[in-house]
């Protein structure tokens, strides 16, 4: 238990300390500029953008829950208008946990399903699991394009091989959820305790269907990337530089956050992966912190409105 605790700890402290960096870069990147920068927006911000990117926001989300809904519907049926609510919810309840990973267990739990919550765990794991496998696979090949921008001091031949290893062990798992509940199952305690019986239901079919609603989703969140940073006069002109969004979304997803440090850790990712294209990093900065309250704070505030389904104690 000692163990535990210290593992938890060190983790925590790993996170802070992530955030705390992504912060002092970005202080460091925008000190002498940042109130001039602010004061040209004023006029140069293109709004419009900014509108079709929030209307966009109902999209990514609805379209998170169409996939949700579809993952949990053969052990429980639910109606899109709940299945989007609850995901809003979820947001809610996972912000405040690490790379908000809280939002799995969290929209189990608003469904009120004790006897099969397990299950219901197990099956909206396995419908994130698909969003990180898309995030990766376009981040993979992104920077087979982007990688010209970069300085490497190291031959990229060995990051290409382990990054197209990687993606394809990814989609292995992804697809052979039978051989993975098998595989665990040899452990007594996974047997026991029926952690993976949610994984029964799936097949080829079923998870290439929640792939595809993966990559629908991600298409929408593209859109939205582009759109703000076009807001804010960033222009992404070739395919080459298109793919830096993906790139940066990879990079991003890869760096464990708290709900303090997100924001930080983002801005700092897209500031360092745009700056080839772009010396304006206050305008980097400031879509990056704009789409996360568009697709992240905004959607938690709404969720904050069904937060009453929550039961964790029933009579």
């Amino acid at each position: 238990m000692t163990k535990i605790f210290s593992y938890k700890y060190i983790n925590l402290l790993g996170r802070i300390l992530i955030g705390l960096g992504a912060f002092v870069f970005i202080v460091l990147k925008i000190q002498d500029e940042f109130l001039i920068k602010i004061a040209s927006f004023k006029q140069g911000i293109q709004i419009e953008f900014l509108l079709i990117t929030l209307v966009l926001m109902f999209f990514n989300w609805g379209i998170e829950a169409i996939k949700w809904k579809y993952s949990i519907s053969t052990i429980q049926k639910i109606d899109f208008i709940r299945a989007f609510k609850l995901t809003l919810t979820g947001i809610t309840l996972g912000i405040i946990t690490p790379n908000r990973i809280g939002e799995i267990p969290a929209r189990a739990l608003l469904l009120n399903n004790k006897t099969q919550l397990k299950e219901l765990v197990v099956k909206t794991s396995v419908a994130a699991f698909s969003q990180l496998i898309i995030t990766f696979l376009w981040g993979v090949l992104a920077f087979f394009y982007v990688q010209q921008f970069y300085d490497f001091p190291f031959n990229t031949f060995v990051i290409k091989l382990v990054l197209i290893v990687l993606i394809l062990l990814l989609l292995t798992i992804y697809f052979s959820t039978k051989f993975v509940k098998r595989l665990f199952y040899k452990i007594s305690y996974f047997k026991k305790k029926e952690l993976l019986d949610g994984l029964i239901d799936f097949n080829l079919i079923s998870l290439a269907k929640i792939l595809l609603l993966s990559f629908l989703r991600y298409l929408v969140f593209f859109i939205q990337y582009y759109l703000v940073l076009r807001a804010f006069g960033i222009q992404l002109s070739t395919i080459s530089e298109l793919f830096l969004i993906p790139f940066c979304f990879m990079i991003a997803s890869i760096i464990p956050t708290l709900v303090i440090s997100e924001i930080g850790v983002r801005g700092s990712v897209a500031i360092f992966i745009f700056a080839v294209i772009s010396d304006n990093d206050v305008a980097i900065l400031l879509a990056s912190i704009l789409l996360w309250i568009i697709n992240v704070a905004t959607p938690a505030l709404i969720g904050l409105l069904f937060i009453n389904r929550l039961k964790l104690v029933t009579k």
